[in-house]
């Protein structure tokens, strides 16, 4: 596809699929972290699991992409709202592990959503460019 939309030289599906990892590793690493003791870390976890399922999706049923897109930028815009609560830690000066946590959730699912944003307006252009 030569107008194919690229954030960081990747397709919005392997983009996904590469968050949804991100996601994963911070929930284990979080979890192995804190000694294994706080079921909570792995909540990054909960939201990388289904992005990477959207991802791979939308890698092998290409004409449902939109569809799958649509639900991945939804958990995205999720990951970053629970993220949200990091800015509450930081004013409290409470730099846990736990706010550290919702500070990469915060920053990956915003960075994430907005490369999705940028896609779906890059998408509607073609789209209106070829009408």
């Amino acid at each position: 596809m030569d107008n194919e939309f690229k954030f960081l030289n990747q397709s919005m599906p392997k983009l996904t699929i590469i968050v949804g990892s991100l996601l994963i590793l911070e929930g284990i690493s979080f979890y192995l972290g804190t000694g294994m003791t706080s079921m909570t870390s792995l909540i990054p976890s909960f939201f990388g699991l289904p992005l990477i399922f959207m991802g791979y999706m939308a890698q092998i049923q290409p004409e449902k992409t939109h569809v799958w897109m649509h639900i991945a930028v939804s958990i995205g815009l999720l990951t970053f709202l629970a993220g949200g609560m990091a800015i509450k830690g930081l004013i409290d000066s409470d730099f846990s592990a736990s706010t550290l946590a919702q500070l990469i959730m915060l920053i990956v699912g915003g960075v994430y959503t907005y490369s999705c944003v940028q896609s779906f307006i890059h998408t509607r252009k073609l789209r209106n460019s070829s009408d």
